[in-house]
């Protein structure tokens, strides 16, 4: 198989796959597929090298003899991950360790020359994810996204992260956990042009164009100076020259978010949290929340733009804390937990959201809070309570630093026919 990757360098293809590395970081058996499995080698590699940094990584080959992967193989072993899903070899047989880089492992593809359908489609996968759970490893799988059978590998994993394309052919309906769009953009070589510099030797017979150029630029310049000074003498003493008024760039995009309309609340409010990922599809994020809502308070997506293309990027958060101290014993839950590994997660101070609603307090609170809170998730909104000093609850969505933060959340709510409030989120979790 040639080593060229389509649409850009191989280093540029690992370099992005680092870039989203921070997205996986809660999860544990994810498929890298493309339908160039070239570009989606290089990808799973980039994500394995930043990963391996605090953990254990294996990844695999499921399309057969990929030249990124078997130039990291030293050995003419012929046994592979198909091996191990086929016959019940183990996977700590099969795979080779990376030179130079600790927690590194490749599994070549096996003594199949074809993975088939039938090793793809395999129930083993499933025994295979949950180990690499139980140890808090990193298993990629580097698949063709036409195979047959993929649809049922992803279904046992956590996801898929599709590279170049925008879905997966053979399993549209598979959780994507991360998009690779394109290489990243800052390993591109510019491109240089030669411009040729005359010789400062003048010809003969004509007059020396340089020299002359020069002179005038020195004239210039003097009377210019002249000017400014006599500008200066004459400006009256005690006043200052106006300050330049600075350019601002308008996102003509962005939906105006005003200040909060309770700033008297900005002393107490709930501003501490745990961000437990970003992914860079809402699917991937949701996904998360679901998964693991029973272990996570106050859980919510955040729509965060990044960057100057202004690129969506969607931030998993939970809890809602006064103080930091008790942000800090929720992230040392959930890596307790294995929700996240032992290196992952951070704490963020987030204290606004958006306000949705309000739940009035009475008897069967938990009930009526439930019953508001499953009325948005109807309409395919996410939103979490938070109860008040008063008895009452305040629904939420969203957890921000920023107002501007909030734009993209207040547009899609707009959008399902609410008419959100930018407030500082006050309460605790139920």
């Amino acid at each position: 198989m040639n080593d060229r990757v389509a649409g850009g360098r191989p280093v540029a293809w690992e370099d992005a796959g680092r870039q989203i590395a921070p997205v996986l970081g809660s999860y544990t058996a994810v498929v890298v597929t493309s339908s160039d499995p070239l570009a989606a080698a290089h990808v799973a590699l980039g994500i394995a090298r930043a990963e391996a940094a605090r953990r254990r990584v294996v990844v695999g080959d499921l399309v057969g003899d990929l030249p990124p992967l078997t130039s990291l193989v030293s050995d003419d072993d012929p046994h592979g991950i198909s091996d191990s899903i086929l016959y019940g070899v183990s996977i700590n047989k099969v795979v080779r360790a990376v030179k130079d880089v600790e927690n590194l492992f490749i599994a070549p593809s096996g003594t199949e020359p074809v993975v088939s359908e039938d090793v793809l489609a395999s129930s083993r996968w499933k025994r295979l994810a949950d180990g690499f759970t139980g140890s808090g490893g990193l298993l990629l799988l580097i698949t063709r996204s036409d195979s047959p059978g993929l649809g049922a590998l992803i279904d046992q994993l956590d996801g898929a992260v599709v590279v170049r394309d925008s879905t997966i052919a053979s399993a549209p309906s598979s959780l994507i956990l991360a998009r690779v769009a394109s290489p990243t953009r800052t390993l591109k070589v510019p491109f240089v042009r030669e411009i040729p510099v005359p010789s400062l030797k003048p010809e003969r017979g004509r007059l020396h164009a340089a020299p002359i150029a020069a002179g005038v630029l020195a004239i210039v310049l003097g009377i210019a100076v002249v000017f400014r000074m006599v500008g200066e003498r004459e400006k009256p003493v005690g006043v200052a020259a106006a300050p330049a008024i600075p350019r601002v760039a308008v996102l003509s995009d962005t939906t105006f978010v005003g200040l909060p309309a309770n700033i008297a609340d900005s002393a107490s409010a709930a501003a501490y949290a745990v961000e437990l990922l970003v992914a860079n599809t809402p699917e991937g994020a949701n996904f998360v929340v679901r998964k693991d809502r029973a272990l996570l308070p106050s859980a919510t997506v955040a729509p965060i733009p990044i960057g100057q293309e202004r690129t969506t990027w969607y931030k998993v958060i939970a809890g809602a804390y006064t103080r930091r101290s008790e942000a800090d014993s929720l992230l040392l839950a959930l890596r307790r937990t294995k929700v996240l590994t032992d290196s992952a997660g951070s704490i963020l101070r987030v204290p606004l959201a958006l306000l949705i609603d309000s739940v009035d307090s009475q008897g069967g609170m938990t009930d009526a809070v439930a019953t508001a809170v499953g009325k948005y998730a109807a309409q395919g909104l996410s939103v979490y309570p938070l109860l008040q000093n008063d008895g009452n609850a305040r629904l939420y969505s969203g957890a921000f630093e920023r107002p501007q933060d909030a734009a993209e959340l207040l547009k899609t709510l707009r959008g399902a026919g609410l008419e959100p409030t930018l407030v500082y989120r006050t309460g605790r979790a139920p």
